[in-house]
């Protein structure tokens, strides 16, 4: 019998696909099934997230943009939170673990809308803008301190 899947969204960069990759070598040596939800960056991600079937949908940054490019992101995440919607319904993962980062953020709010077991990881001693905003939607965090 095979174990069930794991969903894993990060956004690209390293604080955020370090934490992923590491859990995702553990995971996988256990035997579960993996799946990762990133951005378009995700694209690029080498070593056991690299092997994973990626699914990309649309995020935006909203942190020190213009008001022009703020509406770009808000509708970015929007659409990107109807692709993670879509795409959990699909699929049906166990468990969605988030790593922060903008591009984890309409996956993360999708799973906990969806009912689907959530945990996020945040990697340093305060929770990022992402990962506040998703803490209290979430049944897990995990930390590195």
């Amino acid at each position: 019998m095979s174990k069930p899947l794991v969903l894993l969204a990060a956004g690209g960069t390293g604080g955020h696909v370090f934490p992923a990759e590491a859990l995702a070598v553990e995971l996988k040596s256990r035997g579960y099934q993996l799946g990762l939800v990133t951005d378009k960056r995700g694209s690029t991600f080498k070593g056991t997230l690299g092997e994973l079937e990626t699914h990309h949908i649309l995020a935006g940054g909203i942190a020190g943009k213009s008001i022009p490019s703020l509406i770009k992101s808000v509708f970015a995440l929007a659409i990107g939170f109807i692709q993670a919607l879509i795409l959990l319904r699909k699929i049906r993962p166990a468990c969605v673990v988030g790593f922060g980062g903008y591009a984890s953020v309409p996956t993360m709010l999708a799973a906990s809308i969806a009912g689907c077991a959530t945990a996020i990881h945040e990697q340093n001693a305060l929770l990022g803008r992402a990962n506040r905003l998703l803490a209290p939607r979430v049944a897990r965090i995990a930390t590195s301190f």
